[in-house]
């Protein structure tokens, strides 16, 4: 009887080990690879043109690796590469003229074959013009299946304005063959790079923080805001680093041991401050009049 408790024990660990749960927390360090979908305007039918590999910065994806964020903003490489051609602007209206999937994603390779899979992030920032979508992932590409997701899109959703998000795979959803991918995805027409500001941005950052431990710290704000020339944080509080971002990501001030920022040498526009204090980060936006 004890051999058999002995076993039945063994087998259990073993089946536990088998199905542990992988979190993929976001980092910006990780190898990030584009790819971009072209299709008509949803005016235009809609039709499907063609799909390629893109670099990440052509998608507009830019990755701040000293900060640790990912900023996804609409597509303006082909308008701007591409002047007077009607297949990508209307010239016309001198708007976009196709609709535009850029994904930004890693590709593990095998890695999580068989094994359970959770990929999660935060949203730091979320500007983004009404016009576009953005969205977070895991697909499984079935090479059998002209590489068609197997999750037929179910494991793609719209990120949120602010705060956490993660998305779950099983083992069993992610058997050996299969490409695993987990990324985002931002969707609508190339646009103008004149239009840059007033389309926004998403800026997605890791998950740092407990809800027991951002409980436990104190709030923490910026005044004035807008602001001309300087940002004071609250309670007289010194921050031990930061680093000030434009809304394209590019850290643009960086400091420590400041409880206020002379940004009169910025200009114009939305920006972030990412920060640590009291051992914990956080990140708050403000405007510079």
């Amino acid at each position: 009887m004890n051999k058999m408790y002995t076993l039945c024990t063994a087998v259990l660990f073993s089946s536990s080990l088998a199905v542990a749960q992988n979190v993929v927390d976001f980092n910006a360090s990780d190898a990030w690879v584009g790819y971009m979908n072209v299709f008509d305007l949803p005016g235009d039918g809609g039709g499907y043109q063609f799909g390629s590999s893109w670099e990440v910065a052509a998608l507009k994806s830019t990755a701040d690796v000293g900060a640790n964020t990912l900023t996804l903003q609409p597509n303006f490489s082909t308008y701007e590469e591409n002047p007077g051609d009607e297949f990508w602007i209307n010239l016309d209206t001198e708007m976009g003229n196709k609709d535009m999937e850029a994904s930004t994603y890693v590709e593990p390779g095998d890695t999580y074959n068989g094994e359970d899979l959770k990929f999660e992030g935060s949203v730091a920032s979320y500007t983004l013009s009404e016009d576009y979508t953005a969205s977070f992932f895991i697909k499984a590409l079935d090479p059998g299946a002209d590489y068609a997701d197997v999750f037929g899109g179910s494991k793609v959703v719209d990120l949120p304005a602010s705060g956490t998000f993660s998305i779950e795979a099983t083992g069993a959803d992610l058997p050996d063959g299969l490409i695993i991918q987990y990324g985002f995805t931002i969707r609508g027409a190339n646009a103008n790079p004149l239009s840059e500001d007033e389309l926004g941005s998403v800026v997605i950052g890791s998950v740092s923080l407990s809800t027991g431990e951002i409980e436990k710290t104190p709030a923490l704000s910026l005044y004035p805001n807008p602001t001309v020339d300087i940002v004071s944080f609250t309670n007289n509080t010194y921050v031990n680093e930061y680093a000030v971002m434009n809304i394209a990501g590019q850290t643009v001030l960086t400091g420590s041991n400041k409880n206020t920022i002379d940004v009169s040498s910025l200009n114009n526009g939305v920006y972030l401050i990412q920060f640590s204090y009291m051992d914990v980060q956080r990140t708050l936006k403000f405007v510079k009049k």
